[in-house]
C-alpha cells in the first residue's frame, strides 16, 4: 500500500482538508502497514555498521530461504557446506602462529607431513610414484606382488604358469637357481646334452634350455648362466649376485630397472602395495602413517598438475609458510581463503562460533558484528544494509530488498503518540480501555472511535484526562456519530470515565446496552 497523506487544506480551517475521521483512518492505515512489516517486530538492532540482538543472550541466525545461501565476499555458506564463489580459486587453510593444519591425525607443516600422535602414516590404497621412490630404511613387501596372465617383464611373458621369451631362450646368466622342492636324477644321467652328476646339471655346449616347460623344485636350484621359460617357486627363493628378470635386476636388497625405465608396483584385483618403510629418491620417507623429508633442511613439496591443487581433508601445521603466510610465528598473520569447507560440528574464530548454519558470538554478552570493507555493504539474504548511518534515522525498505535510511518527520521529547484498541462487553460493568504511568505522565488527550456493529452505530469523540496523583479528571467533547440511523439524534452507547489505581491513570468505560463495543483510539500523552 502506498503512504496515505492527510489533506490539511490550503489554510487553517478553510474546510478543504480531510475530516478528522478521514484523517484518523489514513493514520490507522499507515500504522497498520508499518506494524505489519517484520522489522517492526524483530529483535534485531541495527546501529551504524553493527547488527545486534535486542533479546537477552539470544543468537543471531542467518537463515536463507529455500535453496538460497548466506553469501560473504568470496565464500558462501550453503547448508553445512562452505563454498567458494570466485571461479577456479583455491580454498586456503592458514593456521595462526605455530599452529598446524591437522586433518584426521595428519599434521602438515611447510613441506613436512607428520602424524600428530607420533605414530606412522599409513597409505591403505594403491600408491603410484611417477618419479623415483627412495626409502632410507628397509622396504618390506608383506604381501604377494601379482601380475595378470600375459604380463610382460622386459621381453619375458608370464602366462598360464610359464615364463617365455620370443627369442626362445631365457638366461639366468651365471646366477644360482634355488628351489625348495627336489630335482632328482641319477648321477651322470644325460638329458639330451645335459649331464646330471653329483647334484649338478651340465651341458657340453655350456647352455641348458628348458624350452617352454615348467621347472619346479622343493630344494635349492643352483645354476650359472640360466634361461627359464617359466619359474614357479612355492617357498623361499634365494638369488646370489645380480639376477635379471625382464627389465628388473635383483641384487641383495636392491631392485633396479633397465636404463631410464620406471619401477611400477601394481597389485592384483583389490589388493594393495603394502610397504611398511619406504624411502624415495633418498629424500622422502614413508613409515606407517608418516611422510617425511630425510635430507637435512629439505622442503616437503606437494604440487598439483596444471590448474589442479593439492587437496587435504585435514591438516595440522606447526611451522613454515602457506602463500607467504607464516605458520608458527610469534606474530599472528592474516590469511585469505577463497572458500573453506569445515566438516567438524563447529569452528571458532576469535569470538565467533560457526555451527551448521548458525553464526553466533561465543564471548559472554558480546555483540555479533558484520562489517563491510570500504564503501561495501553488508548483504544478508539479498537485503543490502546501508553503510553510512546518521543519528536519529531509521532503516526502511522498498519491498524489493533495497534498504535505505529515512528521517522521522516528528520527534517528541516531552510527549508521546501511540494508538490502541480495546473490546468492551455489554454487561454494565466498568472496564479499562487504556492506562498510563501516573508518576511519568500528567495527562493525555484521546481521540476515541466507538463501534457497535450489532446496532450499526458509530461515534468518534475527544477525551482529555489529567490527575493530581490520587484522583483523575476527565472531560469529553462530542464528535460525530451516525445517530439513530438518520443523523437526527446522538447515540451514546458508552459512558467514559477515568480514575487512578495502582499508580496508573486508567481510561474506563461502561456500555449502555448489551452489545459489545470495539474501541480504537489515538493517544497523545504528556510528561509530568
Amino acid at each position: 500500500m502506498a503512504q496515505e497523506l492527510i489533506n490539511i487544506g490550503v489554510t487553517a480551517d478553510d474546510g478543504t482538508g480531510d475530516t478528522i475521521r478521514g484523517a484518523g483512518i489514513k493514520i490507522n492505515n499507515n500504522f497498520t502497514e508499518l506494524y505489519a512489516n517484520p522489522l517492526a517486530t524483530t529483535t534485531l538492532g541495527f546501529l551504524q555498521n553493527e547488527i545486534s540482538s535486542t533479546a537477552s543472550n539470544a543468537d543471531i541466525v542467518l537463515k536463507p530461504s529455500g535453496t538460497g545461501s548466506v553469501v560473504f565476499p568470496a565464500i558462501r555458506f550453503n547448508d553445512n557446506n562452505i563454498e567458494g564463489t570466485r571461479t577456479n580459486e583455491d580454498i586456503k587453510f592458514i593456521p595462526n602462529g605455530s599452529g598446524q593444519l591437522i586433518i584426521d591425525g595428519l599434521g602438515f607443516s611447510g613441506s613436512v607431513i607428520t602424524a600428530t600422535d607420533s605414530s606412522t602414516v599409513n597409505i591403505n590404497e594403491n600408491l603410484i610414484v611417477d618419479g623415483d621412490l627412495t626409502t632410507t630404511g628397509a622396504a618390506v613387501v608383506s604381501s604377494t606382488v601379482s601380475a595378470p596372465s600375459g604380463s610382460t617383464v622386459g621381453t619375458l611373458t608370464l602366462a598360464g604358469g610359464s615364463i617365455t621369451d620370443p627369442s626362445g631362450e631365457i638366461s639366468f646368466g651365471n646366477e644360482n637357481i634355488t628351489t625348495t622342492g627336489t630335482i632328482t636324477a641319477g648321477s651322470g644321467s644325460l638329458i639330451g646334452n645335459l649331464t646330471l652328476a653329483d647334484g649338478s646339471i651340465t651341458d657340453s655346449s655350456g647352455d641348458i634350455s628348458f624350452g617352454d616347460e615348467n621347472l619346479t623344485t622343493t630344494g635349492n636350484l643352483n645354476a650359472g648362466a640360466t634361461t627359464l621359460g617359466s619359474l614357479t617357486v612355492s617357498g623361499a627363493s634365494s638369488f646370489a649376485g645380480t639376477t635379471t628378470v625382464d627389465n628388473l635386476t635383483f641384487n641383495d636388497n636392491i631392485i633396479g630397472t633397465s636404463s631410464n625405465a620406471d619401477l611400477n608396483l601394481t597389485p592384483g584385483g583389490t589388493g594393495v602395495v603394502n610397504v611398511s618403510n619406504l624411502t624415495i629418491d633418498s629424500s622422502i620417507n614413508l613409515t606407517d602413517n608418516v611422510i617425511k623429508v630425510t635430507r637435512s633442511n629439505d622442503d616437503f613439496v606437494l604440487s598439483g598438475n596444471g590448474t589442479g591443487s593439492t587437496q587435504i581433508s585435514k591438516i595440522d601445521l606447526n611451522e613454515g609458510t602457506i602463500d607467504n603466510t607464516v605458520i608458527g610465528g610469534t606474530t599472528p598473520a592474516a590469511g585469505t581463503f577463497s572458500s573453506v569447507a569445515i566438516t567438524n560440528p563447529s569452528v571458532s574464530a576469535d569470538g565467533v562460533t560457526i555451527t551448521d548454519n548458525t553464526v553466533k558470538a561465543n564471548r559472554s554478552n558480546d555483540d555479533l558484528k558484520f562489517a563491510a570493507s570500504g564503501s561495501g555493504n553488508v548483504v544478508i539474504s539479498g537485503f543490502s544494509f546501508p553503510n553510512t548511518p546518521v543519528g536519529g534515522q531509521y532503516v526502511k525498505t522498498d519491498a524489493s530488498k533495497n534498504l535505505s535510511l529515512g528521517t522521522f518527520s516528528s520527534i517528541f521529547i516531552e510527549s508521546d503518540v501511540s494508538d490502541g484498541t480495546a473490546t468492551i462487553n455489554g454487561d454494565s460493568s466498568t472496564q479499562t480501555i487504556d492506562s498510563f504511568d501516573a508518576s511519568t505522565f500528567r495527562g493525555a488527550k484521546y481521540q476515541i472511535q466507538i463501534s457497535d456493529t450489532t446496532a450499526d452505530r458509530y461515534k468518534i469523540v475527544d477525551a482529555y484526562v489529567t490527575h493530581d496523583g490520587s484522583a483523575a479528571y476527565i472531560s469529553t467533547t462530542e464528535g460525530a456519530s451516525n445517530g439513530a440511523g438518520d443523523g437526527s439524534s446522538i447515540y451514546d452507547s458508552l459512558d467514559i470515565s477515568a480514575d487512578v489505581s495502582g499508580g496508573n491513570v486508567r481510561l474506563r468505560g461502561v456500555v449502555n446496552n448489551t452489545n459489545t463495543q470495539v474501541i480504537k483510539f489515538v493517544r497523545r500523552i504528556l510528561k509530568v
